[in-house]
């Protein structure tokens, strides 16, 4: 059989090294070349000269053994790789094999990075230890690739997404339906009675006069009578509620003839109302944030 020629010159390709028949040593030895100068030692070359020539493949930079045999390859052999190198400890070692390494032989690898490889009877080569992983070798496909089809976009049917069923709204106040409105109206009773109790103690003046103080004392209580029964919400009918009730300590105050010339009067007075204020901002706000969602949902 005629050995294959090697062309020193050739151009490294990219691409894997096409596939040949490895039907005889020198066919292994032309085969570990050509994956060599695919790997970056461009000047790689065979130097077939027997069954066992000792450095089979040799370039500047690496130098290559190749095994054509079934038994198993063991530390020895490496041994032998290793000690060919002589000074040149900078030359990269490729030891390759149709066979298999044994245990021994890996570890001794492993330790002085020895790049072991195993070919296929197609030329495909194999790395076995991690110092031949490193030199960016991987195995070649035993099969070309399939030609890769892709379709066209516009063929592409449009992702639908599920719509969830609408669910139905929970109550915003759940406290609303387990606490019963009755107690709402307990400020409003009481604040009912100090309108009859308060003009006609003996403490106070009523201005203008008791009848008309009490009326207008009575506003107040009969509102948070009536929203403490018809309210929904009971945390802003509780700010605004408490606002209502100072308002009517103000007011309460502001109608006793005694406190007018009072400065201390005044100031509680304003202080008061103040206050109420506040709280009814409050709950104002509080209801805007409440309701503010369900409007942007509608």
């Amino acid at each position: 059989m005629s050995v294959t020629s090697e062309n020193p010159r050739a151009v490294i390709s990219s691409a894997p090294p096409s596939r040949r028949q490895i039907q005889s040593w020198q066919d292994a030895e032309h085969n570990a070349a050509a994956w060599m100068r695919h790997w970056g030692f461009s000047d790689a070359q065979a130097k077939p000269g027997g069954a066992d020539g000792g450095i089979d493949v040799r370039s500047r930079r690496a130098l290559g053994q190749v095994k054509y045999q079934a038994a198993a390859v063991g530390r020895p052999e490496l041994q032998n790789l290793f000690g060919a190198r002589g000074r040149d400890m900078e030359k990269q070692l490729f030891f390759f094999t149709g066979s298999s390494y044994a245990a021994t032989a890996v570890e001794y690898a492993d330790n002085n990075s020895i790049a072991l490889f195993v070919y296929a009877l197609d030329g495909a080569m194999t790395p076995v230890n991690e110092t031949a992983r490193r030199t960016g070798a991987a195995p070649a496909p035993l099969t070309s690739p399939a030609p890769r089809h892709y379709l066209p976009l516009v063929s592409a049917a449009p992702a639908t997404v599920a719509t969830p069923a609408p669910q139905p709204s929970t109550p915003r106040t759940p406290s609303e339906r387990t606490v019963p409105r009755w107690p709402r109206t307990i400020p409003g009773l009481v604040l009912a009675g100090a309108a009859f109790a308060i003009p006609r103690e003996s403490t106070v003046v009523p201005w203008p006069n008791a009848n008309l103080m009490t009326i207008g004392l009575l506003v107040i209580p009969l509102i948070l009578i009536i929203w403490g029964l018809a309210a929904k919400n009971q945390r802003t009918f509780l700010l605004t509620g408490a606002g209502l009730v100072l308002t009517d300590v103000a007011l309460a105050r502001l109608m006793n003839r005694h406190l007018w010339d009072s400065t201390a009067s005044w100031i509680f007075i304003a202080a008061v109302l103040g206050i109420a204020t506040l709280l009814t901002g409050l709950s104002i706000r509080g209801r805007t944030r409440a309701t503010a969602p369900v409007m942007a949902a509608d």
